[in-house]
């Protein structure tokens, strides 16, 4: 048992370099990020996708969000696919001017195989049309700028990007507003440290990006994980593109309303992510010994649920290890709950940081940063259930929250000073 105990701190000691080398990368936590240089000032067309399963109550105001956009309205196309729907979802996004497929299948049942049905129509019948696409969840809501916004990245010779999430409904629910809180550190603390350092975001969190189609390559979309989104980043890393961070291309994402509809998506995301590991860890490794300053940071975020589980699972055999070898079970426990009151204000503190770095206000924002810990550790369960435990079947979480963009207010950005304006230029016909 001591023998055990002494292999368990040794594996807890490189877990928790691993966890130092995150904190160090998220350094410096505060400042903003300087606009991408200009190459070329064209106005690129978009294909703007929207994904939908039964969202009736909630597409319209995307839709009317799109249609709101200050970028030439003759530079984009809106594309519904409506996905094994059931209800108006079809006939509204027609009445409200967009190109509607709907796909019928109830046995490839989930985002990733919607994707892959689309792109196999769209490369063949409308890809030359476009340059790059943008997706969007049918409860989403874009800021008026974020085709321009992201117009500017691909100007920057940037050919995948990830723009500025928020939450739609933040104040619904402690569970929504966690959730949201949980956005706005991803971007602080993973994706806003990367795109200053030149380094690819690790995830394009899969809603409210772009991406070049050349990016897409002649076969169209194929990916096989519950994460398309994480699979996705991770392959184009791997093939040496470079995914950047549009933080004016802002938008606002519905989050779940109760702690078992969060707990669905989150072991969904766990799951694609020890699945993304499976399928383009041994091409990631490969890459890293060709540019490893690009591609090691994201070979180092693919293993991190893994890690996570691993390190839960290890602690415990450790402490019982330590417990039966040296009989100090009241020091242990004591420690334990120590430890645990000093991790409960540590999250806390950090959560209720991350607000006032993003000018994150709202309602109750105090009470997702008090529970921001109990969102934290209930991850840290699911990355261990999905080490033993994994179903891939899709679960559907409704969206109800049909909120207009004029009834939401954008934060201001900590950023750099954006350079004069430039007139875009069409290309050439």
């Amino acid at each position: 048992m001591t023998t055990l105990a002494w292999v368990c701190q040794a594996i807890m000691l490189v877990s928790g370099a691993y966890g130092l080398y995150h904190c160090l990368i998220a350094l410096p936590v505060v400042g903003g990020l300087r606009p991408p240089a200009q190459l070329t000032h064209r106005i690129h067309r978009f294909a703007v996708l929207v994904f939908a399963k039964d969202e009736a109550a909630v597409i319209e105001p995307l839709l009317a969000s799109l249609r709101r956009q200050e970028y030439p309205a003759d530079a984009f196309e809106i594309f519904v696919t409506a996905d094994n729907c059931t209800d108006d979802t079809a006939a509204l996004s027609r009445a409200a001017g967009a190109t509607v497929w709907e796909r019928h299948d109830t046995e490839k049942i989930g985002k990733g195989f919607a994707l892959t049905w689309f792109f196999d129509r769209f490369t063949k019948q409308e890809a030359d049309k476009f340059d790059a696409c943008v997706m969007f969840d049918a409860d989403n809501l874009a800021d008026p700028g974020f085709l321009a916004a992201m117009n500017r990245q691909l100007n920057a010779g940037v050919p995948v990007a990830v723009g500025y999430r928020m939450g739609k409904n933040p104040t619904s629910s402690w569970v929504a507003g966690t959730s949201s809180l949980f956005w706005l550190l991803q971007t602080r603390l993973f994706h806003l440290p990367r795109a200053r350092r030149g380094l690819p975001v690790t995830t394009v969190g899969g809603t409210g990006w772009m991406f070049s189609l050349d990016t897409l390559g002649p076969d169209g979309w194929h990916t096989s994980s519950v994460c398309e989104d994480i699979e996705f980043t991770l392959n184009a890393i791997a093939d040496g593109r470079h995914v950047g961070l549009a933080m004016d291309a802002m938008f606002y994402d519905e989050q779940p309303l109760t702690f078992a509809q969060s707990m669905k998506q989150r072991y969904r995301w766990s799951l694609g992510s020890v699945q993304v590991l499976g399928l383009i860890g041994p091409k990631l490794v490969k890459a890293v010994r060709q540019d490893w300053r690009r591609t090691l940071d994201a070979l180092l975020f693919s293993i991190g649920i893994p890690i996570a589980g691993a390190s839960a699972i290890i602690g415990v055999i450790g402490m019982v290890a330590t417990g039966v070898s040296t009989g100090l079970w009241q020091l242990l426990i004591g420690g334990l709950l120590v430890g645990a009151v000093v991790s409960y204000v540590a999250v806390t503190l950090v959560a209720a940081w991350v607000l006032k770095l993003e000018h994150a206000h709202w309602p109750g924002a105090w009470q997702a940063a008090l529970a921001f810990p109990i969102y934290v550790f209930s991850w840290s369960l699911l990355n261990v259930l999905v080490l033993f435990y994994r179903n891939p079947v899709w679960k559907t979480i409704p969206h109800v929250e049909a909120v207009e963009i004029d009834q939401l207010q954008a934060p201001e950005l900590s950023k750099a000073p954006e350079p004069a304006p430039i007139p875009l230029q069409r290309p050439a016909s």
